[in-house]
């Protein structure tokens, strides 16, 4: 696991008015990261901490063991669907849960990702046992704040939005302002990346001469998946999306997936 890579503290943040902040949490099969907001201010963002630190805080232990307004939690999934909210019926959970070849390991949590769609996703139970220190926290899809971000700006067909994290690519698409397509894939390289925004826009029927990939995390202006990908795509951009308030210090782009928590303040979920 890397160093990390990104970490910022507002002067102003005090952990005696934790009361009245929300701690931000994005759980990864293998680290995490966490945010801290009041209101739409943001006090605190670092990355890639051991998912041991969350288990036994010894670094963060002021910081995760704070008494917060509210804890809001994205976990990453190890496999999921989508559904339109006509279809889906909790009381066939468990016929649905089969599609995901669920293990004896894993559980698998429910929410509504919009007001059309359900998402039924499954998790390692080891990444929900992290949460029993904390009182009442909201638990959500590791996207779903991402996906409602672009939602709320207005979303053009042709864009294609991009998330890249951890040697994974997520993939969102909006037709009339209404989610059409999510999915993620693992890659390894530029060549892979480029691939599957080639792939999806396939699937898609979108012309990447007429497409606009617009990018949220680990990349940057320059860096090879980027110009890469402007070779093959009308044009590619950095995401401007800003669910919260940030110093110029940091990039939209970089903290948009854990910004976009701050969204998901209620969850339905069994």
């Amino acid at each position: 696991m890397s160093e990390q890579k990104n970490h910022f503290t507002h002067e102003s943040l005090s952990l005696n008015q934790a009361h009245s902040y929300s701690l931000l949490l994005q759980i990864n099969a293998e680290s995490f990261n966490y945010a801290i907001a009041s209101g739409k201010q943001l006090l605190a963002w670092a990355e890639n901490y051991s998912l041991d630190e969350l288990k036994d805080p010894k670094i963060l232990r002021d910081t995760l063991t704070a008494n917060y307004k509210q804890v809001i939690v994205g976990l990453a999934s190890t496999g999921f669907t989508l559904l339109p909210k006509g279809l889906f019926d909790k009381d066939h959970l468990v016929d649905v849960a089969r599609m995901l070849d669920v293990h004896d390991n894993e559980k698998v949590h429910f929410q509504s990702v919009n007001s059309d769609n359900v998402i039924i996703y499954k998790v390692d139970q080891e990444l929900t046992a992290n949460m029993n220190d904390f009182d009442a926290p909201v638990i959500n899809y590791k996207a779903k704040g991402w996906i409602k971000a672009i939602a709320n700006n207005f979303p053009l067909d042709k864009n294609l939005y991009v998330n890249v994290a951890d040697e994974t690519v997520e993939f969102v698409n909006f037709h009339n302002q209404s989610l059409r397509f999510y999915n993620h894939f693992n890659f390894k390289n530029h060549e892979e990346l480029a691939y599957y925004c080639a792939f999806v826009a396939q699937d898609l029927k979108l012309d990447p001469q007429e497409v606009t990939i617009i990018i949220s995390g680990e990349i940057s202006y320059g860096d090879r998946c980027f110009t890469f990908l402007a070779d093959f795509f009308k044009e590619v951009k950095l995401s401007l999306i800003e669910p919260l308030d940030l110093p110029q210090q940091v990039k939209a782009h970089q903290i948009l997936t854990i910004a976009a928590l701050s969204l998901c303040a209620s969850s339905e979920e069994d």
